[in-house]
């Protein structure tokens, strides 16, 4: 890959602050030549009085364009160091390296992407490995010593010295620091806070800068897909000469500001505190449009309807009469007679909250609130079935719950019918005609003020959905069809995110049951049996999996967000262009899928490769190959042909296409 070090606006500008040890140095940067990076970058060494020969050295790769040097005359420490080259750097990035360090392929671009595509992370470290392929670095946690006042907060690296494939060290995550070994950071960011603190010397200045990243309203994250050697505290005996000074400034900054993220008792166990914030990273790949509420408490509430004109009036009037204006009301209609469609463009004419939009025909639940998603402009969406009736502070309190729970990704209320903990065991009011629900919804309500009940899912009838999570996630899984599980299927997906579902005790919504499936002559029986099949062979449960939803959370938090599973477009939005770590990265999980013979997931996998880089020949194979393998031959084989010849009209000497295709043909033939 070109290094473009002399670019003026380079991506990444990669410093490196160096006391002595210039062979160390010589393999850093060899590494780095070697390596490259999609992203462009510019190289600049600091010299901190180096007396083994480094600054000549550096004077020679200088004048080969190899990098920048600032040479220093004496050790000011790793804080003055790296602040002296971010001061000369030009790249929108800042990635602050040791020299004791051996980078590997896509070592940094991982990083980068992070920082491109998700606005709310400030700070990106990588993962770290000894020589002997053991851990060095896989996040840093907050631990707190309550029986030591002199250092009674302190950060540690997770996993050290467990092996590299440790399965826990292998998922992104949310952490408060990461180390300064490998660190990158938006430059206006870092330039803004002052760099790193010169009055820790060569300790803690990494944690206190990501602590006061975080408290500018940013978020770190440990991405194990950047795989970097490192040699670890090769600088000579200054590296620790200041510790308890460190320390001491630490705690006094620190202290009280910010929680552990677990304690270390007397015995010498760790255990998490209620307050730790590592957590799962979902990458962000959806793109909502600029006029979308990033930052309010908006909701767009969207209603799908099919026919059943007299609940989808009951449901308006509702729904008009207990949702505050700023939240918008989105109808989406997916092809009913002419007196619905009559009623809600009525609606739309005489009410400015109100929003129709007419799909024509009936897309299934899934497709159809993808159409009504996609039109959101809300900071959050609330999906609600036409066949419901909405009581005072339905919405209100479920917004609630979202702020004061951030770990929350789907909120949804009480009802009188569903399946599931959200049913309430009996109603006082008449469940036809609805008289006497507000007293009793109220009553209800103000008894159960704030409390809730976090679950694994909450039912779809009427679900309010955090707008982080519709970027992570996308919508819903519209191989569902008609109907069923996509709910539950939406609330794994982020539970594997990261976010976990609640009831809001203090949210109640009438729920008649299937009102649509009903009029439109629907056999829900069959309906369920056969979303059902879709659901278990998408999470890969087993043969005659029971309806009744029993799912190991252990499996599934070990399993982790994997976007090319677990993402889904909505159609007219902007979906984030892979870079080409990202399509290795997903092609060789895609592979790993067939290999253990999980062909629903590995054609997953390499489908949404396909249709993100259509021109990824690799991914391309491995699917005619994927749908080759399956049991369903009779249409699975044809698409096979098809993949395999647009391969060959892009490249007609592309060996595993010519070969891929001369085995498949006859098994096309045979059918």
């Amino acid at each position: 890959m070109p290094l473009s070090h002399n670019d003026s606006c380079p991506d990444v500008s990669i410093v490196i602050p160096v006391f002595n040890k210039l062979e160390l140095t010589q393999v850093c940067i060899a590494s780095i030549l070697e390596h490259g990076a999609q992203a462009s970058f510019e190289l600049i060494v600091v010299d901190n009085g180096s007396t083994d020969g480094t600054p000549d050295w550096l004077r020679q790769e200088v004048a080969k364009g190899h990098c920048k040097a600032i040479l220093n005359h004496e050790n000011q420490g790793f804080a003055h160091g790296c602040n002296a080259g971010a001061a000369s750097a030009n790249g929108q990035y800042i990635l602050f390296l040791n020299n004791d360090m051996a980078v590997k392929a896509n070592w940094l671009d991982p990083m980068v992407t992070t920082l491109e595509n998700d606005p709310e992370v400030g700070i990106v470290g990588a993962k770290l490995l000894f020589p002997d392929e053991t851990l060095q670095h896989s996040g840093v946690t907050l631990v707190s010593k309550p029986h030591d006042p002199e250092s009674e907060l302190f950060g540690m690296h997770l996993n050290y010295k467990q092996p590299s494939h440790t399965p826990k060290a292998n998922l992104p995550k949310y952490f408060q620091a990461v180390t300064g070994a490998a660190l990158l950071i938006r430059r206006k960011l870092h330039l803004k806070l002052g760099g790193f603190n010169p009055q820790y010397w060569n300790g803690n200045e990494d944690v206190d800068l990501c602590l006061r990243v975080r408290a500018e309203g940013f978020k770190i994250v440990y991405r194990p897909e950047s795989v970097i050697y490192h040699f670890e505290s090769q600088s000579g005996p200054e590296r620790w000469s200041h510790v308890k000074e460190n320390t001491t400034l630490f705690n006094n900054t620190w202290k009280g500001r910010v929680k552990a993220d677990c304690i270390l008792n007397e015995a010498k166990e760790y255990k998490l505190t209620s307050d730790s914030q590592m957590q799962f990273y979902p990458e962000r790949r959806l793109c909502r449009p600029d006029n979308t509420d990033k930052n309010g408490d908006t909701v767009s509430v969207i209603v799908l309807t099919w026919n059943a004109l007299e609940y989808t009036q009951l449901c308006a009037a509702s729904l008009l009469k207990h949702t505050d204006s700023r939240h918008e009301i989105i109808f989406v209609d997916n092809g009913s007679n002419a007196d619905t469609v009559d009623y809600l463009l009525e609606m739309e004419q005489t009410h400015s909250q109100i929003k129709v939009i007419l799909n024509g025909k009936n897309l299934g639940f899934a497709a159809g609130n993808n159409v009504g998603m996609a039109a959101a402009r809300g900071q959050h969406v609330c999906l609600i079935n036409s066949d419901t009736v909405v009581t005072e502070g339905w919405l209100e309190n479920m917004i609630t719950h979202l702020h004061t729970q951030p770990s929350a990704g789907l909120v949804g209320p009480l009802t009188n019918s569903i399946t599931g903990p959200q049913k309430l065991d009996s109603v006082s009011y008449d469940q036809n005609t609805c008289e006497g629900m507000d007293s009793f919804a109220h009553t209800l309500t103000e008894k159960l003020k704030g409390q809730s009940q976090k679950l694994m899912w909450v039912v779809g009838f009427c679900v309010l959905i955090r707008g982080e999570l519709l970027e992570r996630l996308g919508g819903l899984d519209e191989s569902f069809g008609q109907g069923n599980y996509e709910d539950t299927d939406y609330c794994l997906r982020a539970f594997v995110a990261g976010y976990y579902s609640i009831i809001a005790a203090d949210s109640f919504v009438h729920h008649f049951g299937s009102r649509s499936f009903v009029e439109g002559k629907v056999d829900y029986s069959t309906l369920l049996d056969q979303t059902h099949e879709i659901f278990r062979r998408k999470w890969n449960l087993s043969v005659g999996h029971s309806q009744n939803m029993k799912i190991n959370p252990d499996a599934l938090a070990c399993l982790g967000f994997i976007p090319a599973l677990h993402f889904e477009p909505l159609p007219g939005l902007t979906t984030l262009a892979l870079w080409d770590w990202e399509k290795d990265h997903w092609n060789k999980r895609g592979e790993a899928f067939f290999n253990e013979g999980r062909l629903d997931e590995a054609q997953r996998v390499f489908r949404r490769i396909v249709e993100f880089s259509p021109g990824f020949d690799r991914a391309a194979n491995n699917l005619a190959c994927a749908l080759w393998q399956t049991c369903d031959q009779e249409k699975a084989i044809p698409e096979a042909v098809q993949i395999l010849e647009g391969i060959l009209e892009r490249d007609p000497k592309n060996e595993d296409a010519l070969w891929n295709l001369k085995e498949i043909k006859p098994a096309l033939m045979a059918h």
